[in-house]
């Protein structure tokens, strides 16, 4: 399997303090050229941490030790708010979901459907992905549909049809167990499930103060912001980012 990597600027350094025990699946909504154009794009804001062509290509874009923006929750009540996923753990941890996953985007796939080379690609990456999270947090990802998942069951308002009803999740899941049980990757070590890892206290989910609560929903609702780090200090390109955003809903 050959991995191309083209960083991307949209992601943040690290993942505050949190094991990534999700992968999640997505279609990027066109074609691969154009999808990895996007997330190159910093004006975009939007990054998976690998995509997957057709033909079995695969980019990697962001670090998995890092956090891509891929499946952003908030904590404000919006449409992408923690309570509306289906996932007990997005609800129950009250993080932005980014922070815990790993995203793929899968490119020129309609409705989810996989051409046979991207389906045996995603099932290779999938694999290394499981390997290196092995090797850098000392947890194995499940192969179960509780941890591999669709965008849609992270953000079920505002994703719902991603990856589409035909994403083949059964066959990639039975062709990991395959590899498993071939040995083509290592035996995980025994450790305690995610909620018994040991890891540094959480820190609080950072909220708008409460002068800035109005507009920072606005803001949100408005796609200004993605909502998360509210009290954060913005660098330029962000600035000139919201600048722009805010000039198209204006112009």
């Amino acid at each position: 399997m050959q991995i191309t990597q083209r960083p991307s600027p949209n992601r943040n350094t690290g993942r505050q303090g949190q094991v990534p025990d999700f992968i999640v699946c997505h279609i990027t909504g066109g074609s691969f050229t154009s999808a990895i154009n996007t997330i190159l794009n910093a004006a975009n804001q939007v990054s998976y941490h690998f995509v997957v062509g057709r033909d079995g290509a695969i980019v990697q874009a962001v670090n998995i030790e890092d956090t891509a923006w891929a499946n952003g929750t908030t904590n404000s009540g919006d449409n992408r708010d923690n309570r509306h996923s289906t996932i007990p753990a997005v609800r129950e941890r009250r993080r932005n979901a980014n922070q815990f996953t790993v995203s793929i985007g899968f490119a020129d796939s309609s409705g989810g459907e996989l051409a046979a080379a991207q389906l045996s690609a995603g099932v290779d990456l999938i694999g290394h992905i499981r390997s290196e999270v092995r090797r850098i947090y000392g947890f194995s990802i499940p192969v179960a549909r509780s941890n591999i998942v669709g965008h849609f069951e992270i953000n079920p308002l505002t994703r719902a049809n991603c990856p589409g009803p035909r994403f083949p999740f059964d066959e990639i899941l039975r062709r990991v167990r395959e590899n498993d049980t071939a040995g083509a990757l290592p035996m995980p070590p025994v450790v305690p499930p995610p909620a018994a890892i040991v890891q540094p206290p959480a820190q609080p989910v950072p909220e708008p103060s409460e002068w800035a609560r109005e507009a920072w929903s606005w803001g949100v609702e408005m796609g200004i912001t993605d909502g998360s780090n509210p009290q954060g200090v913005p660098t330029r390109e962000q600035m000139v980012t919201l600048l722009y955003r805010f000039n198209k809903l204006t112009a």
